[in-house]
């Protein structure tokens, strides 16, 4: 009888989940980080993480009810962690504002802007849509 062998399970480098844009559906979203950062070792991320991917998610939710977006958590280097939401609107791109003090809204990408150190970024996706991302970690 021979040993069986085994090989290192290797993380992926991204995460991937495509989900309709309605408000029940964004905490799969944090869901998503978890395994992430927990596949990584990078769990002290988590919290920052969730934030800044819920907020992303949870615009694109608010201003595209009922479309299908794509979410990602991706590793591009060690401890960077980049978050993206894929819409399908390629005319309207987000907008930094500072906020009133009695606003009710519109303090999302501003909050990310700062914790994430300026970065936080959009794009026309190449095909179709945009690309809302931003990255964090030490």
């Amino acid at each position: 009888m021979t040993a069986l062998q085994t090989e290192m399970w290797t993380p992926p480098d991204r995460f991937t989940l495509e989900m309709h844009a309605c408000p029940e559906n964004v905490y799969l979203v944090r869901h998503l980080m978890d395994q992430a950062v927990d596949s990584w070792g990078l769990t002290e991320l988590r919290d920052l993480g969730r934030l800044v991917l819920t907020e992303l998610t949870t615009n694109a939710v608010r201003r595209y009810p009922g479309t299908l977006v794509n979410v990602w958590v991706a590793r591009p280097g060690r401890p960077l962690i980049e978050v993206g939401v894929w819409d399908h609107d390629s005319m309207t791109m987000p907008r930094i504002i500072s906020p009133e003090a009695a606003d009710e809204t519109g303090r999302g990408l501003f909050l990310i802007h700062q914790l994430t150190n300026g970065r936080l970024g959009w794009q026309p996706s190449p095909h179709t849509g945009k690309v809302v991302w931003a990255r964090f970690g030490p």
